[in-house]
């Protein structure tokens, strides 16, 4: 084979696994707002089921996660591999389980992204 014929086919090669990569991948959706200084940051992938209250995370997809932060102050959520929700509260470490203030945190950060998905789907 010479080697135009071999770069070709290696070429169509790499394309072929971008074009699968490209499929795999999930949406992932930023929204950022300062309102007179009061910063916010909401970033989330995959599947995210919240609490029917709205105060807490029922459920996220494999590979799926959400990250809040609100005036320096943050949360991270994220599915473990094994279908639990792990949560990373202001710098802390990943948990299953969350502190009073964690929790109450927790709880503002699904209420302002419902207001915001709400948004983005009028």
């Amino acid at each position: 084979m010479n080697k135009n014929k071999t770069l070709q086919l290696a070429l169509a090669g790499l394309v072929f696994m971008v074009l699968i990569s490209a499929c795999k991948h999930r949406n992932t959706t930023i929204i950022s707002t300062n309102d007179n200084g009061n910063t916010k940051r909401i970033e989330y992938s995959g599947q995210v089921v919240f609490s029917k209250d709205h105060t807490g995370i029922d459920f996220i997809s494999d590979g799926g996660y959400v990250k809040f932060e609100r005036m320096g102050k943050t949360i991270a959520a994220e599915n473990d591999g094994k279908g639990k929700v792990v949560y990373v509260y202001d710098g802390g470490h990943g948990s299953t389980t969350l502190d009073a203030d964690g929790k109450q945190f927790l709880a503002e950060a699904v209420q302002e992204i419902s207001k915001a998905q709400a948004k983005l789907n009028r």
